[in-house]
């Protein structure tokens, strides 16, 4: 089921055994979001690119304007509602998991100094698909870690989702977003994409410029 496949990417290896440090020192970690990132690799691999992303949109911009200012107390609330992810429902680690990949989109496509080095990250995008039905682009943006994640935006809505095992392409998939289960299954330029509950569209990547 795509439940306990989620569960195996996003949990994946022991508590104890952390190998990556995430950008913030953990022993002043003050919620247990960030217990959580300081005990998970891949989680404190996605810290560490959305640290990385930030500082570069904050590089790309002139200190003290309006924009630079609204980026700085945007990542304040992000951190803010990071926090939170010890009340969701759908488990702490993958609330923040989704957290991170959803804020990594934001950056990516809001900031073009974000985008200004991506052979250093693990991130790219975003991606413009056309889909067949849908009237509105989605935009995807991919988190190329130790536990793969695709955050997708369109119209006024937004999910991540995990990557999970596949014979052939890159699928991600999940089934605990409000509305049933959802997909996105690439296969070179096309993929196949069910947003929560609905049915599968196919999807046409869009060319780039």
């Amino acid at each position: 089921m795509i439940r306990a496949a989620l569960v195996t990417v996003l949990l994946a290896g022991p508590a104890t055994a952390q190998s990556v440090a995430p950008s913030f020192d953990c022993a002043r970690g003050d919620s247990d979001a960030e217990t959580a990132i300081c005990t998970h690799d891949g989680l404190a691999e996605m810290d560490n690119e959305l640290s990385r992303l930030y500082g570069l949109a904050m590089a790309g911009l002139t200190a003290d304007t309006p924009r630079h200012d609204a980026l700085r107390q945007s990542e304040r609330d992000w951190v803010r509602d990071r926090r939170d992810c010890w009340r969701a429902s759908i488990g702490l680690e993958t609330c923040v998991a989704n957290a991170y990949a959803m804020r990594i989109h934001d950056l990516r496509e809001g900031y073009a100094g974000a985008r200004s080095d991506d052979a250093a990250g693990i991130s790219t995008g975003p991606v413009a698909w056309a889909c067949d039905g849908l009237d509105a682009l989605v935009s995807a943006v991919f988190v190329n870690g130790s536990q793969p994640m695709v955050s997708l935006r369109w119209l006024d809505r937004q999910m991540a989702l995990p990557g999970v095992p596949s014979g052939s392409g890159a699928k991600y998939a999940s089934d605990l977003w409000d509305g049933g289960p959802s997909l996105f299954w690439i296969h070179g330029n096309e993929a196949l994409f069910a947003p929560p509950g609905g049915a599968e569209m196919t999807c046409h990547q869009e060319p780039v410029g």
